[in-house]
């Protein structure tokens, strides 16, 4: 399966669920990438992508493994 097909088929929700993390109302959470006392990184269902506001952290589904792994696009696919 190539990262494209990847990408189509795995929605930012699912990677979020597989962490346990739960965005609020307004679709944020605490940042993993850094200490974070009040919600800063906002998912975006509609494009499967993230930003932290407070570290400036950002991108895809995938990235987001990526951060959260510590691992390059071969293995986080």
């Amino acid at each position: 399966m190539e990262i494209k097909e990847i990408k189509h088929s795995l929605s930012i929700e699912t990677v979020l669920q597989h962490y346990n993390l739960k965005p609020n109302k307004n679709q944020m959470i605490n940042c993993p990438f850094h200490k974070d006392d009040k919600p800063s990184l906002k998912i975006y269902p509609k494009t499967n992508s993230f930003n932290c506001f407070g570290c400036d952290t950002g991108g895809d589904q995938i990235e987001f493994i990526q951060l959260k792994e510590k691992c390059n696009n071969f293995i986080a696919s």
